[in-house]
């Protein structure tokens, strides 16, 4: 009797999330057309090749950049810059306009764009894919979930390097405490809207309805305004993180992306009893 008690609210409260994630998968799924790509769908040796790869070409990648690539840089780095006078302002208003209704919600969407929780949506996709014999959707989350790590790596490394202070610690936007471990100097990049704006850039690259890429993108947004609501980051921290997420769904989601670059940049790491080797080779 107490197994049953304790299973009726379970059910009643996990049913209909279950039943919803369902649905939404299987809406997912109509919408991922099979793509010449999809040939890397599984979890084994070639996709972990493919990131190795990738990892090489997005580090690289402002060797190659040609005209119209430098003036998009310029154009985000500007976009992110406009924001640094901005930030106190942003700040202060978002201090004094708090409430409990907005502080709730964006805990939500805060807690939707943690790496745990995108990694947990990425690892049911993938799960649902196998289930539906899709190459298609196992493809799509293999996908978003490469953009997640390598946005990861770069977001760790940014955060530690630039040692930018948190808006709570009351430092200013302008005060920087460079190569630091410590979570109040690690304002800058904000992990969570590079993560957000990377996953739903991968996804909405690959689905064909537009109002679906609206939904991903609209969760996104949400995800990157609750730092700011939250007190996490500036406003100018978002902003920029936003484009850098995107930048690298994009990249990795792009079309014929390994083929085409598996011959301009290569990688090579060899240890030795004595020595540790390190070779990047770019070709043009």
């Amino acid at each position: 009797m107490k197994s049953m008690d304790l299973r009726k609210p379970f059910l009643r409260k996990y049913l209909p999330k279950i039943f919803v994630f369902v649905l939404a998968f299987n809406f997912l799924a109509q919408e991922l057309p099979a793509r010449p790509e999809d040939s890397i769908s599984n979890l084994d040796g070639r996709y972990l090749k493919k990131i190795w790869r990738d990892t090489g070409m997005i580090l690289t990648s402002p060797l190659a950049w040609k005209k119209k690539d430098w003036l998009k840089f310029g154009l985000g780095l500007a976009a992110t810059s406009a924001f640094f006078p901005l930030d106190n302002s942003i700040h202060r208003q978002v201090y004094e306009h708090d409430s409990p209704a907005l502080t709730s919600v964006s805990r939500a969407f805060s807690a939707a764009g943690a790496p745990v929780c995108l990694l947990g949506l990425i690892s049911a996709g993938y799960l649902a894919g196998h289930i539906k014999h899709s190459d298609s959707v196992k493809a799509t989350f293999l996908l978003a979930g490469e953009s997640l790590l390598l946005t990861e790596l770069i977001v760790q490394a940014g955060k530690i390097s630039i040692g930018r202070a948190r808006p709570y610690t009351l430092e200013g936007p302008f005060s920087f405490n460079p190569v630091t471990f410590q979570g109040r100097w690690q304002s800058f990049p904000s992990g969570h809207s590079a993560a957000a704006w990377a996953v739903a850039t991968s996804l909405a690259s690959r689905v064909k309805s537009p109002y679906l890429r609206g939904a991903f993108f609209a969760v996104a947004s949400g995800i990157s305004l609750s730092r700011i609501f939250l007190d996490k980051h500036f406003a100018s921290d978002v902003v920029g993180s936003a484009l850098l997420g995107y930048f690298i769904g994009r990249k990795i989601t792009k079309p014929g992306l390994a083929r085409n670059n598996s011959r301009r940049t290569d990688i090579s790491f060899r240890l030795g009893p004595r020595s540790v080797a390190f070779g990047l080779t770019c070709q043009f």
